[in-house]
C-alpha cells in the first residue's frame, strides 16, 4: 500500500469533514453512516474489505493485514440486517492500534464499543449477527462504501458530522485547501466577536483562501 506521510495525516486532524465539504463534492459517505459515540475524530488510510452478508471470517485476515493507524472500510454487499462488527473485533482492532472502522451496514455491542471508545461508524445497530462461515470475501480491492468508491490507501477523515474519503492522489491538494479554509473561518470568528457584520468579516478574511 502506498503510504501517506504521518505528518500529513496529523495535519488532517486540524480540519473537519464540514470544512472539506465547503470545496469538495465527492467522497462523502451516506449521512446514515455515523459513529456510535461523540466526540470523535478519525484520520487514517483505508484498508478495504468486502464481506458476504452473513459471514465475518474475512475480518480476521483484515486485522492481520492492517497496520496501526489504518481504518478498515467495509462493504457489506448491500446487507443491512446482520451486524458484522462488534465488541470483540473492536477490542482486537483497538489493541492493534487501528484508527477506526467504517461499515456500510450494521454493528452490534453498542455499550462495549462505546465504553472502550473505539471509533465504529455504521448505519445501524442490530442484534442479528454474522457468523464464521468461510464464505470468502475480498480484501484490499476497490469497493463501494456508503455510495462512495474506496481504494486501499485512500485517506479517511471522520468526525461527528460523518465520513469523507479522499483519494490518495488528491490528499495533498485537499489538505492545503482545508487548512486555508480553517484559517479563514478562524479569522471570521475573531472578526465577528469584534463586532463586524458577517459580510464585512467574510470580506476581511477572504484573502486567507488565496
Amino acid at each position: 500500500m502506498k503510504k501517506i506521510e504521518e505528518s500529513v495525516i496529523e495535519r488532517y486532524r486540524d480540519t473537519s469533514t464540514g470544512t472539506v465539504g465547503h470545496f469538495l463534492d465527492q467522497g462523502f459517505l451516506d449521512w446514515r453512516i455515523q459513529c456510535l459515540y461523540r466526540p470523535v475524530k478519525v484520520v487514517g488510510q483505508a484498508i478495504t474489505v468486502s464481506s458476504p452478508p452473513t459471514d465475518n471470517s474475512i475480518f480476521r485476515e483484515a486485522l492481520n493485514l492492517a497496520q496501526p493507524g489504518d481504518v478498515l472500510v467495509i462493504d457489506r454487499a448491500g446487507d443491512q440486517r446482520h451486524a458484522s462488527w462488534g465488541g470483540i473485533l473492536s477490542l482486537a482492532a483497538k489493541l492493534k492500534g487501528l484508527a477506526g472502522v467504517v461499515i456500510d451496514g450494521a454493528a452490534t455491542d453498542w455499550a462495549e464499543i462505546t465504553e472502550m471508545q473505539f471509533p465504529v461508524y455504521c448505519k445501524a445497530l442490530s442484534a442479528l449477527t454474522t457468523r464464521k462461515q468461510a464464505l470468502g470475501g475480498r480484501l484490499g480491492e476497490p469497493i463501494s462504501c456508503g455510495g462512495v468508491p474506496v481504494a486501499t490507501g485512500d485517506l479517511v477523515l471522520g468526525d461527528e458530522d460523518g465520513v469523507v474519503v479522499v483519494p490518495f492522489e488528491q490528499v495533498d491538494d485537499v489538505l492545503v485547501k482545508a487548512l486555508a479554509k480553517e484559517a479563514q473561518e478562524a479569522k471570521m470568528r475573531e472578526l465577528l466577536h469584534a463586532g463586524l457584520p458577517l459580510a464585512k468579516a467574510a470580506e476581511e478574511a477572504r484573502h486567507l483562501l488565496k
